[in-house]
C-alpha cells in the first residue's frame, strides 16, 4: 500500500483543520466524508476535492474503497464509532479528547488493539515545534535528570455550554488540560500520586454542570520529578508557557508572547556543548497538524511507530478522570 485513503466522520471546524493537514501529506487521499448535516459534508468535500459523500458513517465503514477514518465529531459520539471502525477494519485517528470516561477509553483502545488497526489520538503539541525537539533533548540526557516541569495552560472561553457539561464535552480538564496531562507523560513518564485543586470562578456554564473554569494540578512522578499544571478557560488566550528543570539545564517556552522557546545547558568544562547557553527553539503551529497527520498515515503505511496512541490517550484520561475526584474529595490520590 503506497497511499492511505481516508475518511472523514463528522465535518465541523476541526475537519477543516485535519483536512488541510492531511492536504498536505503526499501519501494521504480524502476519499469520503459523512456528517449527520448533509450540508456540511458538501462543504468539506467541495472544499478539500473529496470525491464521496455517504448517507451513514456505518455506509463509509463498509466501503473498501477506505482504509482508514478521521473521526471529527463531538467528543460524546467518539466510543460508538471509533470501536465500529476497528470492528471494520479501518485505522483511525480520533480526536482529543478519546472519549469522557477512562472506562470508554479503554474499550476504544481494546477494540484497536483486538482488530490489529492503528488508533492514533489527536495529541497534536506532540508533534509541535518546539515540543517534540524538547522531547529528543531530553531523551537525549542534555538537560540531565529531571527535577520540575511548570506549565500554565490557557484555554479559549467555551463557545456552548456543552463544553462544561461531563456528559458531552467533559470539562476543562478533558477538554484542555488533558494535552498537558500526555505532553507530561511523553517528557517524565509515569505519575505516581496527583492532587488538583479548581472551582467555577468565573462562568454560569461552569457552575450549572459543577465543572472547573479554573485548576491547578501538582503532581509526583515515579522517577521522583515534581509537576505543576494551572490551567483556565476564563483567561481566553489559548495558549500555553511551559517550564521544563534538569540537573544540567532547563527548557523556557512561552507562546504568550512569542512562537517558540529558549533552552539554557549548563556549561561542561570537560565538553563543551554547541548549544551551551542560551539558544531558541523552534517555531510554534508551523507544522503541528501536519505532522500529526503524516505521523498517522505513515504509521498506517508502517513506516514508523505509532505516536499518541489509544493507551496514551488512556493514561492521560486516568490522569484527567483522577483530578477531577482530587478536587471534590479534596485529597492526594494515588495513579
Amino acid at each position: 500500500m503506497n497511499e492511505a485513503r481516508i475518511g472523514v466522520i463528522g465535518a465541523g471546524r476541526i475537519s477543516h483543520v485535519m483536512a488541510a493537514a492531511h492536504a498536505q501529506v503526499p501519501e494521504s487521499r480524502l476519499v469520503g466524508v459523512f456528517d449527520v448535516v448533509r450540508g456540511a459534508s458538501e462543504r468539506l468535500a467541495e472544499k478539500f476535492g473529496i470525491p464521496r459523500i455517504y448517507d451513514s458513517y456505518q455506509e463509509l465503514l463498509a466501503s473498501d474503497e477506505i482504509d482508514a477514518v478521521l473521526v471529527c465529531t463531538p467528543t460524546f459520539l467518539h466510543e460508538r464509532i471509533v470501536i465500529d471502525a476497528a470492528n471494520a477494519g479501518k485505522h483511525v485517528f480520533c480526536q482529543k479528547p478519546m472519549a469522557l470516561t477512562l472506562e470508554q477509553c479503554e474499550r476504544m483502545n481494546e477494540a484497536a488493539v483486538r482488530n490489529g488497526v492503528v488508533l492514533q489520538v489527536g495529541f497534536m503539541i506532540r508533534f509541535t515545534p518546539p515540543f517534540a525537539e524538547v522531547k529528543e533533548r531530553i531523551d537525549s540526557g542534555e538537560i540531565g535528570d529531571l527535577i520540575a516541569i511548570r506549565s500554565a495552560v490557557f484555554g479559549w472561553e467555551p463557545t456552548a455550554e456543552w463544553f462544561y457539561d461531563p456528559e458531552q464535552g467533559g470539562g476543562l480538564l478533558i477538554d484542555t488540560i488533558i494535552h498537558t496531562f500526555d505532553l507530561y507523560r511523553w517528557y517524565a513518564g509515569e505519575v505516581e500520586t496527583i492532587y488538583a485543586d479548581g472551582g467555577a470562578y468565573v462562568f454560569e456554564g461552569a457552575r450549572k454542570h459543577g465543572t472547573p473554569d479554573n485548576v491547578m494540578c501538582s503532581l509526583k512522578f515515579r522517577n521522583g520529578a515534581m509537576g505543576s499544571i494551572y490551567g483556565s478557560w476564563s483567561s481566553g488566550y489559548g495558549d500555553k508557557t511551559l517550564e521544563i528543570y534538569g540537573t544540567k539545564g532547563s527548557f523556557f517556552i512561552d507562546l504568550m508572547e512569542a512562537q517558540g522557546g529558549r533552552a539554557f545547558i549548563k556549561k561542561d568544562k570537560q565538553a563543551p556543548s554547541p548549544a551551551e547557553g542560551w539558544n531558541n527553539l523552534g517555531v510554534l503551529w508551523k507544522f503541528g497538524y501536519q505532522q500529526e497527520a503524516r505521523q498517522f498515515t505513515h504509521s498506517i503505511l508502517g513506516r514508523v511507530p505509532p505516536s499518541a496512541t489509544g493507551a496514551d490517550a488512556v493514561e492521560a484520561q486516568k490522569l484527567a478522570m483522577l483530578a477531577d475526584r482530587s478536587i471534590r474529595q479534596a485529597a492526594v490520590l494515588k495513579v
